[in-house]
């Protein structure tokens, strides 16, 4: 049972924090802008439509006034005129005359403002409401108006304030509490429909996140996007995406660390094995067989690169490279080494290289010896059947730097191996090839401050290794 409620608590504070709370705070405050806004004109145009109601009944009164028949009124019916109408004072202008035609005592030093409601009242309408609802006790207001019932430039009438303002009070009142009823209504549905569109998919988004964050590895956490085209079902698919695509990187991680695992009791034997071949090729140098005698040198470089390597894998775990131990090196010559050490393995195999002597490359020759090998190598991979096979080496000097293609006249790359040709365990081979060299070329190379990339489309695979020039 306590289980249960915190898990709806939880739930609960998820919804009214965050988005929820300022969603709300935001909704609230456009409620109070909203009554802000519709209150005041009300205010204003009840303001002025009360003064026209008076001066209708002063005119009413001055009519009665002039209708007597003597002409004249006693001084107790005129002030129940006034009474009954609510002014003070009434005066007609009449061409250039201004006719008095009903007034009470008015103290000289009161307060009295003056509204013409001749003019257009739009704006100062609601300010005159609020004068009003702040008017002090005992001010008088002086209202000019067009005549309804009767000629004349204009009408004049005094009224007492204090009944405006008891007035305008209680429609103040009622005014704000119909524009927040209706604006809670309008403003309650707008935010339960904005809570059920937008924050509760937010919620159910970030939640997922959350949860992806602490177990990615588990297959039992996954999200299934609710569909449809807006900005939030398109951010739901790519979370939907981006946990494959993380847990395919989580998988691959692990199998590398698997198989960095295996390299490494791999190159601890290796390393033995290769112990015993060195000895080997040292006896072989002094052999009596010419042609023994002038392979052992290169049986030797090649076992003492393999012992280095095995050496290294074992040391971290994993094929790190040490930092490359760069100097001037003639490219021409670490090119020729590696391809001979390949065609040593793949005979039949044409090959030409035309890189200048001249070209020197600041490299570490340990290391570009591999990027060649392994680029040569997979060139006559790729040659393997063709009879008229040819691996060409070219050079040049181009900005400071020397770009040396190694070009085959196989098949090609495949087109949709392009994209991810360097990427580890990427191979276009069909003979088992696990697609390591080009990733360990392009490694070795930006230690030394270049690159290797894929050459222009051609008639086979074209590689370019770019160095820094010595």
């Amino acid at each position: 049972m306590e289980r249960g409620s915190a898990s709806t608590d939880t739930g609960a504070r998820r919804y009214m924090g965050g988005l929820a709370r300022q969603l709300l705070a935001l909704t609230i405050a456009f409620v109070v802008v909203a009554d802000v806004v519709l209150i005041g004109p009300a205010l204003g145009a009840f303001h002025d439509e009360w003064l026209r109601s008076r001066i209708d009944a002063a005119q009413v009164a001055a009519l009665a006034r002039e209708a007597a028949p003597t002409g004249a009124l006693t001084e107790q019916l005129e002030q129940e005129l006034l009474l009954n109408a609510g002014v003070r004072v009434v005066a007609l202008q009449r061409d250039e005359e201004r006719v008095l035609t009903l007034q009470s005592q008015i103290p000289a030093d009161v307060a009295m403002r003056t509204v013409d409601l001749r003019t257009d009242r739009n704006g100062a309408a609601m300010f005159d409401a609020l004068s009003s609802l702040m008017a002090p006790e005992g001010r008088l207001v002086r209202v000019l108006a067009a005549p309804r019932y009767e000629s004349g430039r204009f009408i004049e009438v005094v009224i007492g304030e204090q009944q405006l303002k008891r007035d305008l009070a209680a429609e103040a009142r009622q005014l704000f509490v119909n524009t927040l009823l209706v604006s809670l209504i309008v403003g309650g549905l707008l935010y339960a429909a904005l809570l059920a569109i937008v924050v509760r998919r937010i919620v159910r988004l970030s939640g997922a996140i959350e949860a992806f964050g602490k177990r990615p590895n588990d297959p039992g956490v996954h999200f299934n996007p609710s569909g449809g085209d807006d900005e939030i079902a398109r951010a739901e698919i790519a979370l939907a995406g981006m946990e494959q695509d993380v847990r395919a990187a989580l998988r691959e991680k692990d199998r590398l660390a698997a198989l960095g695992s295996a390299v490494a009791k791999l190159a601890h034997d290796l390393r033995n094995s290769l112990a015993t071949a060195q000895l080997v090729t040292e006896r072989l140098a002094g052999s009596d067989d010419p042609q023994v005698r002038q392979s052992a040198p290169r049986l030797e470089r090649a076992i003492a690169r393999a012992a280095a390597l095995a050496e290294a894998t074992l040391r971290y775990g994993k094929a790190d490279e040490l930092p490359a131990q760069r100097r001037a090196v003639s490219v021409r010559v670490v090119v020729e080494e590696a391809a001979d050490d390949v065609r040593a393995q793949f005979g039949g195999v044409a090959w030409r290289n035309e890189v200048g002597e001249h070209l020197l490359a600041m490299a570490d020759p340990e290391q570009l010896h591999r990027i060649f090998a392994n680029l040569i190598r997979n060139a006559a991979q790729a040659l393997k059947g063709q009879a008229d096979g040819e691996i060409v080496a070219t050079a040049r000097l181009v900005d400071r730097q020397i770009e040396i293609d190694i070009t085959d006249s196989g098949p090609g790359i495949p087109q949709d191996l392009r994209p991810r040709l360097f990427e580890p365990f990427a191979s276009a081979r069909r003979d088992g090839g696990v697609g390591l060299g080009l990733a360990i070329a392009r490694e070795l190379a930006h230690g030394m401050g270049g690159d290797v990339t894929l050459c222009a489309e051609g008639a086979g695979a074209c590689f370019r290794v770019t160095l820094p020039a010595a």
